[in-house]
């Protein structure tokens, strides 16, 4: 074929075209994320600020209670509570609870004394019954607020509309041989699910600094749908009720949360297995939401790597995919930034590209492992 003096065979056409879909879906993707990092934050509600309990179920973490405890109980808020679920402890938790409580009026303790088949569900719902205010925020007895205005800058995405919020973790406070896979693992899936939201395919990140009002748990039978996963039962109750229209995505620093303590391999392994478990019980279109990214990322690097062996228009082609590089590279540095989760980019940008193949090992050792199980 020859047109304007440039001759193409069939295989670069086809390769160019292929190139072309996958350029345009990566585009749609980034323009989506460039709308997450910079779209403006909600401001003050003209109808006042909401009430809200924090929610955190410990089991033996004394000493993770006392450190992060003071500072959540010391917000400049109006009207918030603190609930804590002691779940079974066998350590001191409860005389660390006890001598909090005495100090800090705001602090609510319950217990659970017996263990179940459904431990975490258990543990949730006692809080949640426990809780007396309109919005539930659950946090983690390992968590670090940025500071004394975390609730009241979080509380601005309490909209009135707005029924769900998910907010983001910061894991650079941890330490051990597991942290920077799980931060690595962590900000690609904030890069990943949290630009889903503009396509009306909301979906939680972690049940961590997520909130949701407490109405939809009493009007939906709580976690009673969701007894048949073994975790992850507050993210799924919330992805089977989140649209566009009832929820929100916190996507800044001032209302993410830290998390302290070591990590190590296996707290990513897990991290990553139950990702891709719950994956597994997301909708159809948030299942097409997320192959869609996946396949025409490996499109476009495939193709290209084709074309640069055939193609004499090679540097045209190579020019192409390294301006999508550059973009991509350049809004994952700014989400970095705003989220205040900095010096990950380049380990993240390497684990991204090659996700699929870490994802397909990992479900493919769920798959042995199921089979293994299943035949004992």
């Amino acid at each position: 074929m020859l047109t304007d003096n440039l001759t193409f065979s069939l295989i670069e056409l086809i390769g160019m075209a292929v190139l072309a879909v996958g350029m345009l879906i990566q585009l749609v993707y980034l323009i989506s994320l460039t709308s997450l990092i910079f779209r403006k934050k909600p401001g003050a509600s003209s109808t006042g600020k909401p009430s809200v309990s924090i929610i955190i179920t410990a089991r033996n973490y004394a000493e993770e209670l006392r450190e992060s405890l003071p500072l959540l109980l010391e917000q400049n808020y109006p009207d918030y509570e603190v609930v804590v679920v002691d779940d079974c402890s066998t350590d001191h938790t409860d005389s660390v609870l006890r001598v909090m409580k005495h100090k800090y009026p705001q602090l609510k303790t319950t217990i659970v004394k017996q263990e179940t088949d459904f431990a975490n569900a258990l543990a949730l719902t006692v809080g949640i019954r426990a809780a007396t205010n309109d919005w539930l925020i659950f946090l983690d007895p390992q968590v670090v607020v940025p500071g004394s205005g975390w609730l009241d800058a979080y509380s601005a995405y309490l909209e009135p509309g707005k029924d769900i919020v998910f907010g983001y973790v910061n894991y650079s406070r941890t330490s051990g041989y597991g942290r920077w896979w799980t931060r690595i693992e962590n900000f690609t899936l904030a890069l990943r699910y949290g630009p889903a939201w503009f396509f009306g395919l909301p979906m939680p990140i972690s049940n961590i600094n997520l909130a949701y009002r407490r109405k939809y748990f009493l009007e939906k039978r709580g976690f009673a749908a969701q007894l048949d996963t073994p975790f992850g039962e507050n993210e799924m109750f919330v992805n089977k009720l989140s649209r566009k229209s009832n929820s929100a995505v916190a996507f800044d620093s001032a209302t993410s949360v830290g998390i302290s303590g070591p990590l190590m391999y296996y707290d990513w392994m897990n991290l990553k297995k139950k990702h891709l478990l719950l994956r597994r019980k997301f909708s159809v279109s948030q299942r097409l939401y997320l192959s869609l990214d996946t396949v025409s990322r490996i499109l476009t690097d495939v193709t290209l790597l084709i074309l640069l062996v055939i193609s004499p228009y090679r540097f045209w082609v190579l020019g192409i995919w390294a301006f999508r590089f550059f973009v991509e590279f350049l809004l994952m540095i700014a989400a970095s930034k705003h989220l205040g989760d900095k010096g990950l980019v380049l380990r993240s940008f390497l684990y991204r590209t090659c996700l699929p193949l870490i994802n397909g090992w990992m479900s493919w050792r769920q798959r042995i492992a199921a089979e293994r199980k299943k035949w004992k």
